[in-house]
């Protein structure tokens, strides 16, 4: 199935997201998998990683999830190339065992007393794998996974401030490798 997200002047720092809740154990499979392709509304100026996409999957929205988070790459007005309205550079495929993984990294850095980047579980820990966003937030569980968000975000930034305005199509969540 494809859904469309469509944002008009989303604040710098804003997010926008749409929400299924689920009860799914995600234990049996190792990867999910999402296409994706964004353009500028009206032939506006926006430029490659202006707008993010990002997956949420937790036991809730606010406290308890994993997120991935990738800066999208735009496809061009009348292009009829598929590798160029999906490009791969937006596509999601995440293996479980990151998430599982940079969880780990944030529990380690809760242990070390050298640490001050995080203090506590409900401080949100982010991890740059390559140029996407890996973040996670509370006890998420694999296994008990009661929601999932797909949202954009206009990443918070100083030196373009500016209100952004786009339109994503998501295409084929899927979970894979049983």
């Amino acid at each position: 199935q494809s859904m469309v997200l469509k944002v008009i002047d989303l604040e710098n720092g804003d997010s926008k997201a749409a929400f299924k809740n689920v009860n799914m154990d995600m234990r049996n499979y190792k990867r999910i998998k999402m296409y994706v392709h964004a353009e500028a509304i009206n032939e506006e100026t926006l430029n490659d990683g202006d707008i993010s996409v990002f997956l949420r999957i937790g036991s809730d929205y606010t406290s308890n999830f994993y997120e991935y988070e990738i800066p999208l790459k735009l496809t061009s007005w009348y292009e009829s190339d598929a590798d160029l309205i999906w490009p791969f550079e937006n596509e999601f495929d995440i293996p479980f065992e990151l998430f599982q993984s940079v969880k780990q990294i944030r529990n380690n850095a809760l242990n070390d007393s050298q640490n001050n980047q995080i203090n506590s579980y409900n401080d949100l820990f982010e991890y740059f794998d390559g140029n996407n966003k890996v973040s996670v937030l509370g006890n998420p569980n694999l296994g008990d996974v009661k929601s999932i968000m797909i949202g954009l975000r206009n990443p918070e930034t100083t030196n373009d401030i500016s209100s952004k305005s786009a339109e994503v199509w998501v295409n084929e969540l899927r979970l894979t490798d049983f």
